[in-house]
């Protein structure tokens, strides 16, 4: 297989590496569950992740985890600290031979106290990086090469294609029309990426990102939820406070419980709109 073909591969995956982070936010880019205390229109709640997505992520991450496997277990490690422990033996070496004293063995490359290994992380993409840098190591065969290369194009074109598609929509909360006896409309809203105004399907209302922002501070502030629905109301008010941030004011008693594992989004709007002010050490 020529040069240009293998060099090819190299550059498919170094593509992946730089489009993980639009797959991670088209994994979660679409629906999210109906908060507490809130009317929903549908009665199946829409998956959490893209499944499609998800296992293309997986498929990928499986197959650079094979690979650097392979790596490890057939690519010795290098020194990392410019030969200075071979160069150290070398002296040990000359003094025991002046002395009569056994020369001890040389060190290899497993034991330089700066060890190099071909892999040198488990998290991706970077894994995925170091693979395509080491695609040398999987094309010196004919056979393994044409397989190395056929998988890095077809991920490629599969990340290609499920980028191009459109982004799904972002749920933003219930409807807040009323019809004329005061009832809700039950819909619930969803915008697409880089809209700023939509349509309700169940009643044709028009709304704005920002109206419903508001709706949903008001609707929601007193509204009791668990630290999850926090997480996601947060998302919809313009707040973009991770989980494990929720989940830290939890176990530290800012966010304080107020009845059987709820906990009042006021108080979490409050935390979330807090300066964060730098911890200086006493």
């Amino acid at each position: 297989m020529d040069a240009h073909t293998t060099l090819n591969a190299r550059t498919d995956l170094l593509w992946i590496v730089d489009r993980w982070p639009r797959l991670q936010a088209r994994l979660h880019g679409g629906g999210g569950n109906a908060l507490t205390g809130m009317p929903s229109g549908s009665k199946e709640a829409p998956l959490p992740i893209d499944v499609g997505v998800s296992d293309l992520m997986r498929e990928i991450e499986d197959q650079a985890r094979f690979y650097a496997a392979v790596l490890l277990d057939e690519i010795p490690p290098e020194h990392g600290c410019d030969k200075r422990c071979v160069n150290g033996w070398i002296a040990v070496a000359a003094e025991a031979t002046k002395t009569g004293r056994p020369v001890p063995p040389a060190p290899s490359s497993w034991d330089c106290p700066d060890r190099r290994d071909p892999i040198t992380t488990s998290a991706m993409p970077a894994l995925l990086a170091q693979v395509a840098v080491r695609f040398g190591h999987f094309t010196q065969d004919e056979r393994e090469a044409l397989d190395f290369c056929d998988e890095a194009n077809d991920f490629r074109e599969r990340v290609r294609k499920t980028l191009e598609q459109p982004a799904p929509p972002t749920y933003v909360g219930p409807c807040s029309s009323r019809g004329a006896d005061g009832a809700g409309c039950g819909g619930e809203l969803y915008l697409r990426e880089g809209r700023e105004r939509g349509t309700c399907r169940e009643c044709g209302t028009e709304f704005t990102h920002d109206e419903q922002q508001a709706y949903i501070s008001d609707a929601l502030e007193e509204r009791l939820m668990t630290p999850a629905e926090i997480v996601r109301a947060l998302k919809i008010v313009g707040r973009e406070v991770k989980a494990g941030t929720v989940f830290k004011w939890v176990q530290r008693g800012r966010l304080e419980e107020v009845v059987d594992g709820l906990y009042r989004l006021a108080d979490a709007l409050d935390l979330a709109d807090r300066p964060r002010h730098k911890q200086v050490a006493a």
